[in-house]
């Protein structure tokens, strides 16, 4: 099986081969302050299986330095509509990626996460929201 998606302005495009290694909600402080919101929802492939297509040149690369691991990540996104593509953790070597799961083009609602992270730093009013993903 493969997934597809892409960024808002749709210059960049990828693929996900096969399942990914889990689907996690991320509520870490990065996350929220990368997408403006409560958290992230993440799938976890081994690089080897993403193919980014960027045919205008437009992923860009931001370098967090101060993470919770201690080992600086990539955070790759798109220049032009500035949404994030992935992220590839530094304490993995770039083999793991970190995939936005809410750019695919379908299956959305069949990555539900199995796990949440940083669930400390998870806002208590979220608890008590319904959701059909959970």
């Amino acid at each position: 099986m493969s997934y597809t998606g892409s960024c808002l302005c749709g210059d960049v495009t990828f693929k996900l081969n096969g399942e990914p290694k889990r689907t996690i909600t991320c509520y870490c402080t990065d996350c929220r302050k990368g997408s403006g919101a409560l958290g992230q929802f993440i799938s976890v492939y081994d690089t080897t299986n993403v193919e980014i297509k960027d045919p205008n040149s437009k992923v860009g690369e931001y370098v967090v330095q101060k993470t919770q691991s201690g080992t600086p990540k990539k955070k790759q996104f798109c220049t032009g509509c500035g949404c994030t593509i992935r992220t590839l953790p530094g304490k993995y070597k770039g083999e793991v990626s970190m995939m936005r799961q809410a750019l695919l083009d379908d299956d959305f609602k069949n990555h539900v996460p199995q796990a949440s992270i940083f669930n400390d730093e998870k806002e208590r009013f979220t608890s008590g929201i319904k959701s059909e993903f959970y």
